[in-house]
Formats: C-alpha cells, structure tokens, sequence
C-alpha cells in the first residue's frame, strides 16, 4: 500500500524550493511572507533563488536542495516555488529509498508532476497534484486552497471532490471506476517516455492538467 505522508498541521514547517525554471527573488520573498502570516514557519533551500537561465541550478544543485528538505526533520511539507521547465533532470540524483523512509508531503503542478509520479513510484509515496508556492497569493481562488487543505490536513479516505465553482464537470462515460490516480502535466510527462522516468500507467487512473492546449497538441 501506498505511503501517505503526515498531516500537515498550522505552526508545522515548510521547506522551499526551486526544483526547475527559476523564479524572481521578490515573488518568493512575497509569498513567503504570505505563508508566515498564515501561522506557518518557513525554511528555504541554499538554490531556491539560483537562476541559472532557463533553470534554477545545476541538476545536482536542485536535487540536493529537495533531499535537504527530506533530511530535515521539521519540515513536513515540501513546496517548489514554480514548474517551468527542467524538473525531469533531477530525477537521477534522488535518493528514492531516503525519501520511502522520510515521507513528507509535496505538492505541485506543471513540470513538478514528473518529479510527483516518480516519488509514487521510485519510493511508494502519495503526492499531491495541487498548490505550488506561486500561488499563496490573493488572486488564487478559496477553492484551490480549500482542496489543498483539505487534502494535506487529514487522513481520512476517500472523500467527494465538488466541481469548482462555476466550471460544470462531466463524465462522457457510465459507470464507476476505482483504481491509483496518476498523471499531471501532458507535455511535461511525454518528455520521459523512452526513459527509465517513464509514467506507469497500467490499471491506473490517468489525469491530464492541459485545459487549454491546441486539440492537434492533445491528440498528438
């Protein structure tokens, strides 16, 4: 059975870093902040501000950070600042074992979710398709951090996830069906196949995050 990290509780710490394309030191900061006021305390990798053109850091610097944070007995929830691009690079200098024995909640979207299927994978970890550090900010809607929450503050089972307000959800096809949810970012994940980071998704649920692409880009 799959390993659900701890809860995260108001007070607990939350370790951030830069995982793929770099992010301007005053939104971090900004956000940062926005995290502190919300009760929670806040421990920043050595690479979260590295900018290295179009990534953050050197793989090894990026992954280093992320098992930092693993290492790190105070932190519960690791949360990248952005996705961008990159995050698949890291990959190899993971300790997966490491992270099976220090269960810690991540969270993320975009390319993150490269990085959120290989942890269920490489280290039977439950990860969580959802809020990054960008988003603690006014503009992001109640909903986003309602689920959020909701999600990382129990262990309680399954759960009815309502439609977000305003958006009318449908299934195109009968029935019910139960099974392991992976998946994420189309684009992001296509850039593994061929590797030893290729998503598994053999009698798995599969969820898709593009909203917006070009039909040609999807049926490609």
């Amino acid at each position: 059975m799959a390993i659900r990290p701890p809860v995260l509780r108001g007070g607990d710490t939350i370790g951030i870093v830069t995982l793929g394309s770099p992010l301007d030191a005053s939104v971090i900061d900004a956000r940062v902040r926005t995290l502190e006021e919300m009760g929670f305390h806040v421990v920043i990798g050595k690479y979260a501000y590295a900018y290295g053109g179009i990534v953050a850091a050197t793989a090894q610097q990026r992954a280093e950070d992320f098992m930092e944070m693993i290492r790190n007995p105070a932190v519960r929830l690791i949360l990248p600042t952005r996705g961008g691009t990159g995050v698949r690079e890291i990959l190899p200098y993971l300790d997966y074992r490491l992270i099976h024995e220090n269960p810690k909640i991540v969270s993320g979207y975009s390319d993150i979710t490269i990085l959120l299927n290989m942890l269920y994978q490489f280290s039977n970890l439950i990860s969580f398709q959802s809020l990054l550090l960008i988003d603690f900010e006014p503009r992001t809607p109640a909903y986003n951090f309602d689920q959020f929450f909701a999600a990382t503050s129990t262990l309680a089972s399954a759960r009815v996830i309502h439609n977000p307000p305003g958006i009318p959800l449908r299934s195109r096809v009968k029935g019910k069906v139960r099974g392991p949810i992976v998946g994420g970012n189309l684009t992001s994940l296509i850039g593994t196949l061929g590797t030893p980071y290729e998503i598994n998704t053999a009698g798995k649920i599969v969820l898709l995050e593009e909203t917006h692409e070009p039909t040609n880009t999807i049926y490609r």
